[in-house]
């Protein structure tokens, strides 16, 4: 049968959020909220260590696995490396993975992660009666614009996603069930930055004097004399005056909106703790405006191994141990994180017990 179309458009919506035009990494990088959580689950999950057992359960010392791992290519080192894949699935929700295959060698050579971005897969337009990948993808083209730069065999790209109901071949962005609380925090950013930048008058100092006929304005004389007495004698430096000392009947009217009224912090506060929701980490591992305990910080740390960055590294793990051919050994491949410390207490309390 052939595949369901796989673009999905949301009518309404801004440039940025339709798929074929959003440049989902510009607003990773200028999103400091989304930005943070992305970075530190990615830290959070290169701080594994790899580990290659044999089909008794025992360790192999020098697995040639594990330094491939440990260094996938000239570029990157094994950790940068899970961040650049995490990076890649958080922001687009599909990794490419070029495998560097080398005749007669059961590993490859070397392992690229390719701007998902830049990716075109071309299927064969059937799907549910297909029992291999080469049934479903033709291949996988790396486009320059609009141009083919490369292309890879379906047995060379480890392609790894976020699954995607409207499509069972790519993966879909997680930010796109974000764009409200995304855009809300770049909007209450922007708000803050023109009221700090582009303020306008603080406010106006007019002649409070009146006379039977009504108030007397200012001459153009004597405001050109406040306004530059206001603009060059005072201020809060050292050397300037705080008080302004005038023989005008003056009155102050203030022209700015306290930003505490809208609410901009308590929205940039919710938001954030949205975009950490969906990433599967805990609040209390950011800075806040109320600053977290030691205890709540390590409790917060605890749950996002064990609820988010352990269970993901498992699905890391047993795709590593397919694509190196270890199961048909009885062998496997883990990412594994027993060193990490604030995973020890636990085993602490039950050894004094």
């Amino acid at each position: 049968p052939q595949m369901p179309a796989m673009q999905l458009v949301i009518q309404g919506q801004p440039e940025w959020l339709q798929p074929d035009n959003w440049d989902a990494y510009e607003i990773y990088m200028t999103t400091a909220e989304l930005y943070a959580v992305i970075q530190r689950k990615g830290y959070l999950m290169a701080s594994g260590k790899w580990k290659h057992y044999d089909k008794n359960g025992k360790v192999i010392e020098d697995s040639e696995v594990v330094k491939l791992l440990n260094n996938p290519n000239p570029l990157l080192n094994g950790r940068d490396y899970i961040r650049q894949m995490l990076e890649n699935k958080s922001i687009y929700g599909n990794n490419y993975e070029y495998l560097n295959l080398v005749p007669g060698f059961d590993i490859p050579a070397s392992l690229f992660n390719i701007e998902p971005y830049k990716m075109e897969i071309v299927t064969t337009g059937k799907y549910y009666k297909q029992v291999d990948i080469d049934g479903i993808i033709k291949e996988y083209r790396l486009l320059y614009g609009s141009e083919i730069e490369d292309t890879f065999l379906p047995n060379e790209i480890n392609h790894t996603k976020i699954p995607n109901g409207q499509n069972p071949v790519k993966g879909d962005s997680p930010m796109r069930a974000l764009y409200m609380p995304i855009s809300n925090i770049r909007a209450a950013y922007a708000f803050r930055n023109v009221i700090m930048t582009k303020k306008g008058a603080l406010g106006i100092l007019s002649n409070g004097s009146a006379s039977p006929e009504g108030a007397i304005p200012l001459t153009e004389k004597e405001r050109k004399r406040i306004e530059q007495q206001y603009q060059k004698t005072y201020g809060v430096d050292s050397n300037q005056l705080q008080v302004i000392m005038s023989n005008s009947k003056l009155e102050w009217q203030a022209m700015s909106y306290p930003t505490k009224d809208l609410m901009l912090f308590e929205e940039v506060e919710a938001d954030f703790k949205r975009i950490i929701d969906a990433y599967g980490l805990n609040d209390n591992i950011f800075s806040r405006e109320k600053a977290s305990t030691f205890t709540n910080v390590a409790e917060g740390l605890k749950q996002a191994y064990e609820s988010t960055i352990i269970p993901e590294s498992e699905e890391i793990s047993l795709n590593r141990t397919k694509i190196f051919g270890l199961q048909e050994k009885g062998e496997v491949v883990k990412l594994c994180y027993d060193h990490i410390p604030v995973l020890q207490t636990d085993k602490v309390k039950e050894a004094e017990r």
